[in-house]
């Protein structure tokens, strides 16, 4: 086919019998590279895509990735979204390889302003018949196609279509995406962002006749609106769509007019050219009949310019652009796709875009929007013996927590989801976690629950009794406070969640610290299990285990949990000399440990789940199925409870559930009733929760073998899970995101990873990063403790730099100042390290070196950028 887009069939068969030798690798239970050539293992990690990478002093400092082939294991969306620190009218975008995808404002699946036809998975994770980001050409000759090439369009003769393009490339970058092709002698350039302020994308489109002649050229760019009502419409949706055209500013604006919409918008696609025609109704765009690819309209001299009202197949936007082109001249249009609030001046918002929609304002807000993303990337950068482990820590890995903190959910606002995720925040956008901590405080009742997810645009919050939820929120004000020594947060005062789950009242304040104590509280007082374990609730961190629930069901790991809360508090509680307080605690840690350690510990040396609601144990030795569970086991020893001489038993316990991805979940799998242990039992067998590689979970392991000093295996754990151990034809995602979960042995999908990017594991990856690194700061000191694997340290030779980080401090008091952390190796060393800073030599402690805040290095009269230089010799 001579297209470099496109892979030849000797190519694509040579590439099938490798990826078949990775899967039978897989399925003999041997290491998945087995006899895989380091040729083959490059072709296959280059088959798709490459990285252009921005470096400075050595550290990757900006990253595009930049999708060669057209042809992809599944749709690589990329998402990007107002990068603004607020909690409302957030605009987020997904964009994939071929143009595919939706807009949405404030929750991915509830809140579309275009949608994809037929799509409800929030995860967008394949494109669907009617793609919602079309841009049709129709040349002199009448002949019509797609701007944006697709992967899978073919003739009737079977002839792919993509081979009628000369060039194709896609380029995702930090906040927006640009697709590049050539057809027919036109060349084209795509390119779409979001603003940081403005709820809407901006589309910039350019074409190029390369050809001899002067060309006459339609084109037609294409939307589908998707204004859904919250919950639901009460009649149908075409009942309560209408479209009004604004002439004065080329806008087609469509109208949601439910009266019962608890999230009302609206959209529109505005233009800044004057259109040919336009069209905003479906029925007479794509016209009538089971499969339609062409809509009928784009073969008509003009567009309908039809205002829909009540369309059976929606509301859509599409304009018609009649140019001509001089050899090697071209021209460029600018359009927007946006909400717009339907209860503020509708035309004042569409003539603020059209204001916005001139090259040098667009170019500006491009650049706005790119500063930005900069400033989050080099607030805290690496660079170690791995490059793929740097291009997530320093770009990809902060893209994702940032998307993620804004659409936890694709739903709501998921409470324990966000306690964690800006466990990453914390490090490069404190600002944030500063605007959502008071805010999530503010929907807990006042018996210290929290609901497990929250709506911003009702009350249709999600009350199902997750007893861990509240628990999460300890570890995060703890890290926060220690990151910005903001103290004040503490003494915040934040209102309640009535119990009528409507109500928010900020009358009857209490601080941010009583709220963190009625969390515990509510975990604790009064929801002791016959076995001194906290009852179950709806589920015990695997959800899908919600047939276990009942009012006297018991959880290990809530329990864990608690007690590592608990731990959290008491530093609070020490820091306001909170005695009473600390007592209570104390109490606490010390009653569920010791329960944990007597019931919830199994002959075969390992903790268990549980207890059922007739008092049998769960996750144990005595169960046929699922008798062996990770995350009670990581979590006794990220707690602290587990006693020190069965840490090694345990982590021999654990071996078992090692694949070459990580560690699964539980084993063996779940085929009981769903009615018995929930909907685990519907999942096959190594999805989901039913014994997969869980990220998430499998990071907790990782994380916990690392603060308990077990740092080579910690990080050998941690590398299956990163892309060093992927290639796209098993795992099928793009490497710039990370999954929620691998599907593991005994199917067909071993390797796979079916979802992304809304996952919680993206945020303890960061941190366990973070934490090998080891710039930690404390309550009133900084403490230096690097955990660096054996195998970095002898990737290099002896006196040779091993990794080093540069990290500005969060710390108010702090302007400027920035950790820049050098680790050597040095043979000379038998045992622990050496510490200088600032050229002093350092007395180095069991946990490290800390440094008082009171010392005069953090002293920056200038304002300007300051390092305190840090060499480590180990």
């Amino acid at each position: 086919m001579g297209k470099n887009f496109i892979e030849n069939n000797d190519f694509r068969n040579e590439m099938d019998k490798i990826i078949a030798k990775i899967k039978d690798n897989l399925m003999a239970g041997k290491n998945q590279f087995y006899k895989v050539s380091e040729l083959e293992l490059s072709q296959l990690k280059d088959r798709y895509y490459h990285f252009e990478d921005e470096c400075k002093d050595g550290y990757i400092t900006g990253s595009s990735f930049v999708i060669d082939k057209l042809n992809l294991p599944k749709g690589w969306f990329h998402y990007f979204l107002n990068l603004k620190h607020e909690i409302n009218d957030i605009a987020v975008s997904a964009v994939a390889h071929d143009g595919a995808g939706i807009l949405s404002l404030d929750s991915v699946l509830f809140g579309s302003i275009t949608k994809l036809s037929g799509n409800e998975n929030y995860m967008h994770v394949s494109q669907v018949n009617r793609n919602t980001r079309n841009i049709w050409v129709k040349n002199e000759a009448g002949k019509v196609y797609l701007m944006n090439p697709q992967p899978n369009l073919y003739s009737p003769d079977g002839t792919l279509d993509a081979e009628n393009y000369d060039f194709y490339e896609c380029k995702q970058g930090a906040g927006f995406i640009e697709i590049k092709s050539k057809r027919d002698g036109l060349e084209f350039h795509i390119r779409i962002f979001i603003p940081i302020d403005l709820p809407g994308e901006i589309w910039t489109i350019s074409i190029k006749n390369v050809s001899h002649k002067t060309r006459k050229i339609n084109i037609y760019p294409e939307i589908n609106f998707g204004l859904d009502s919250h919950p639901s419409h009460y009649f149908v949706g075409m009942a309560v769509s209408e479209v009004d055209y604004d002439p004065d500013n080329f806008a087609i604006i469509a109208k949601n007019l439910d009266i019962k919409n608890s999230f009302p918008r609206w959209g529109a696609f505005i233009s800044t050219k004057k259109p040919h025609s336009f069209d905003s109704n479906a029925d007479t765009y794509y016209g009538f009949g089971a499969s339609i690819l062409y809509p009928k309209s784009v073969f008509d001299e003009k567009l309908a310019n039809c205002e829909a009202k009540q369309p059976l197949k929606g509301m859509i936007g599409a304009f018609q652009h009649e140019l001509f082109l001089n050899p090697k001249e071209h021209e460029e249009f600018h359009f927007a796709v946006t909400s717009i609030n339907p209860e503020k001046d509708v035309k004042k918002q569409v003539r603020e875009w059209t204001e916005t929609l001139y090259v040098q304002q667009i170019n500006h807000e491009f650049d706005k929007m790119s500063m930005a993303w900069k400033n989050i990337f080099e607030s805290y950068l690496i660079k170690t013996p791995s490059e793929e482990i740097d291009r997530t820590f320093n770009i990809w890995g902060k893209y994702q927590s940032i998307l993620c903190s804004r659409f936890n959910s694709p739903y709501d606002i998921g409470t324990r989801d966000m306690f964690q995720y800006m466990l990453a925040n914390c490090m490069f956008e404190p600002n944030y976690v500063t605007l959502m901590l008071p805010y999530l405080l503010n929907y807990q009742y006042r018996d210290g629950r929290i609901p497990r997810q929250i709506c911003k645009f009702s009350s249709l919050h999600d009350l199902r009794n997750f007893m861990d939820c509240q628990l999460w929120m300890h570890d995060l004000a703890v890290l926060y406070i220690k990151e910005t020594g903001d103290f004040n947060i503490l003494d915040e005062q934040i209102g309640f969640l009535e119990d009528d789950n409507k109500t928010i009242n900020n009358e009857k304040t209490l601080s941010v610290y009583d709220h963190l104590l009625l969390a515990i509280k509510s975990a604790y007082d009064s929801n002791i299990g016959d076995n001194g374990l906290c009852k179950l609730g709806y589920g015990g961190w695997n959800d899908a285990l919600d047939g276990l629930r009942g009012d006297k069901s018991e959880s290990v790991w809530l329990s864990e949990l608690l007690v590592y809360a608990s731990r959290k508090m008491m530093e609070l509680s020490i820091l306001k000399n909170d005695k009473k307080t600390t007592a209570y605690l104390k109490k606490v840690i010390e009653q569920i440990t010791d329960a944990i350690n007597t019931a919830g510990w199994d002959k075969n040396g390992y903790y268990i789940f549980g207890y059922d609601n007739n008092g049998k144990p769960v996750g144990s030795s005595a169960n046929k199925e699922g008798k062996r569970h990770l995350n009670e086991n990581s979590w006794a020893i990220y707690s602290d409870i587990i006693p020190k001489e069965r840490v090694d038993e345990v982590i021999d316990e654990m071996k078992k559930l090692k694949t070459p991805f990580g560690l699964r979940l539980l084993s063996p799998y779940s085929k009981k009733s769903s009615k018995e242990v929930g909907r685990i039992a519907d999942q096959a067998k190594g999805h989901f929760e039913n014994g997969s590689v869980y990220q998430h979970g499998a990071l907790f392991w990782s994380i916990a073998l690392l603060r308990r000093g077990y740092v080579d295996e910690a990080f050998e754990n941690f590398v299956l899970l990163t892309n060093e151990n992927r290639v796209s034809d098993i795992s099928t995602n793009p490497p710039i995101y990370h999954s929620n979960y691998t599907a593991v042995p005994d199917n067909n999908d071993f390797g796979k990873e079916p979802y992304y990017p809304f996952t919680g594991s993206h945020a303890w990856r960061m941190r366990f990063i973070a934490e090998m690194i080891g710039i930690t700061p404390e309550f009133d000191s900084i403490t230096i403790n690097p955990k660096i694997p054996s195998v970095w340290r002898k990737s290099v030779a002896d006196c040779e730099l091993i990794m080093k980080a540069r990290k500005k401090s969060n710390r108010l008091a702090h302007d400027n100042i920035f950790y820049n952390i050098k680790i050597y190796r040095d043979d000379t060393i038998k045992k622990g390290m050496n510490v200088i800073v600032n050229g002093t030599e350092m007395k180095v402690g069991k946990n490290g070196v800390s440094i008082s805040f009171d010392d005069q290095i953090f002293v920056n009269k200038s304002k300007k950028e300051k390092d305190i230089d840090i060499s480590v010799y180990i």
